[in-house]
């Protein structure tokens, strides 16, 4: 009986370790965008940010400058926001793992791009969501998307999945489901999203709420609490901690529960937004991966003499080997389908010769903004623009020259719009512009004013180029196709009407 719980005390100890990096291995492989995609990268720079430097002070900036690649994502809209060297306050939520870990992952993830940011002090996740709806910080990392969140912030793709796991004091039992735990009371941080998962499944478990991991920890070591639900990153080097041995990982939760975590910022600060997602796509899911195993470490020293059970810990590693092994066995199978799913990632959202969006990514855009007008009784316009005597540009100069012509023109366009409207190209020759909160009389001066501003423009090649323009307000009950259709008619008065002009 002795040696089988000593066995068990080992597997379960080392079952931490485990679940730990498993937890981000199969969480990480999120896409990045590949090479061959960077025009002129034939060097392309796949080097990990340095970030020692971040350990010294939470008010260390960086001075990054964009990466060369980096550059070919962007617009001129975004250039300029990154080239204003505006420092960014990133939210700095504590984090057992490391104090500095949430300026560290943010910068793992966008120091490439040349933003500059700075953290605050150490502060709890329910303040932390106070700072960033309040403009007190503009980054919010570990967020997790939420229906309500979602009104009031702006979420990057997950850079990480991680496994939420019960803690409670060392002479709790083990148990596999939570439905053998539904009378006890746990200890959770506030606005915890976890809370509201498990109560739509459980809604009998009691939750008391404090504003830390070590004021979780304190409740359940006093026995005011039986335990608490936390990441397996937030929670793993507590038990490096002498005085948190009485503590112990009793349960796993499902995959359901898994902590999904995102780069969060306010709505109104969209630029931002698209710099981060960018930078995410761009970012080697590898990386992430080394950040989040090596914050998740575990050692243990506990009061066993291994000479009496070798063969038990010889199996223990035989077995953390062959996982390990089997884990690379997978990544390397996975490596070509990667590949493909970043390429996809990005065709799914740019067109590669205007670098605006393209119109399976505006189809979306338009399901969004159709929604929120419908929700809060808002306008919402669209503008459609064909270039003028464009195939004659094509037969007289030829294809090369039409092309820098669509994309000086999609440059022009976009310098020309709020942060908030949406540019893509929509046909050959043809763009789309949603305009949300815009009726038809603002609508109809925003295109007048990007007619004016092509008219003036001069190009290198062909001199002067005009442009069609048809406007449409949408209304209620009024689906996608109606109103596209709208826009469509009106731009072919512009046409019947002699061209360089606007017509609603």
């Amino acid at each position: 009986m002795t040696i089988c719980k000593a066995v068990l005390f080992t597997v379960i100890k080392c079952s931490v370790v485990v679940m730990a990096n498993f937890a981000v291995l199969s969480s990480t492989s999120y896409a990045a965008i590949p090479d061959s995609l960077n025009p002129g990268s034939s060097n392309p720079d796949t080097s990990k940010p340095n970030l020692s430097n971040t350990d010294s002070s939470v008010k260390t900036k960086n001075t990054a400058n964009p990466s060369p690649h980096m550059l070919e994502l962007f617009t001129e809209a975004e250039k300029n926001f990154i080239a204003s060297k505006k420092v960014l306050i990133v939210c700095n939520v504590l984090q057992q793992a490391s104090e500095n870990a949430s300026l560290k992952i943010v910068r793992l993830i966008a120091e490439k791009s040349g933003l500059v940011f700075e953290a605050t002090p150490l502060i709890a996740w329910a303040k932390a969501l106070e700072e960033l709806n309040s403009g007190n910080c503009d980054i919010l990392p570990w967020a997790t998307k939420t229906v309500a969140r979602s009104e009031y912030m702006n979420f990057t793709r997950p850079y990480v999945r991680i496994k939420r796991v019960v803690i409670t004091r060392q002479q709790e039992y083990y148990f596999r489901d939570l439905d053998e735990v539904v009378d006890r009371v746990f200890v959770m941080l506030r606005s915890n999203h976890a809370v509201a998962q498990i109560r739509n499944n459980y809604p009998n478990i009691k939750f008391v709420y404090v504003d830390t991991i070590q004021d979780e920890l304190d409740y359940i070591a006093e026995g005011k609490a039986f335990g608490t639900i936390v990441s397996i990153y937030s929670a793993a080097n507590l038990f490096n901690n002498e005085h948190k041995r009485e503590l112990k990982v009793s349960g796993v939760l499902p995959a359901v529960y898994d902590d999904i975590a995102s780069l969060a910022t306010t709505k109104d600060n969209a630029l931002l937004h698209r710099i981060l997602e960018k930078s995410l796509l761009a970012t080697d899911p590898r990386h992430i991966e080394e950040f989040m195993t090596e914050g998740a470490v575990v050692s243990f020293n506990p009061d066993v003499n291994y000479q009496k059970y070798w063969w038990a810990v010889l199996t223990v590693i035989f077995v953390v080997s062959v996982l390990t092994w089997w884990n690379r066995y997978l990544k390397n199978l996975n490596a070509q389908l990667t590949d493909s799913k970043r390429k996809l990632e990005l065709l799914s959202v740019t067109d590669p010769l205007t670098k605006t969006y393209n119109r399976l990514k505006m189809d979306e855009v338009f399901t969004q903004e159709i929604r929120s007008s419908k929700r809060y009784c808002s306008p919402l316009s669209v503008i459609m623009i064909d270039i003028d005597y464009f195939k004659r540009i094509n037969d007289q100069f030829g294809h090369t020259v039409g092309d820098r012509v669509l994309e000086k023109i999609a440059q022009l366009t976009k310098s020309n719009l709020r942060t908030n409207d949406f540019l893509g190209r929509w046909g050959g020759e043809e763009f789309l512009i949603i305009c949300p909160s815009t009726d038809i009389k603002n609508v109809h001066v925003t295109a007048e004013k990007l007619r004016v501003t092509l008219e003036k423009t001069k190009f290198p090649e062909v001199d002067n180029v005009t442009a069609s323009f048809g406007v449409a307000e949408w209304k209620v009950g009024e689906n996608q196709e109606s109103l596209i259709s709208r826009a469509d008619s009106a731009l072919y008065r512009s046409k019947n009407a002699g061209r360089n002009r606007v017509s609603d």
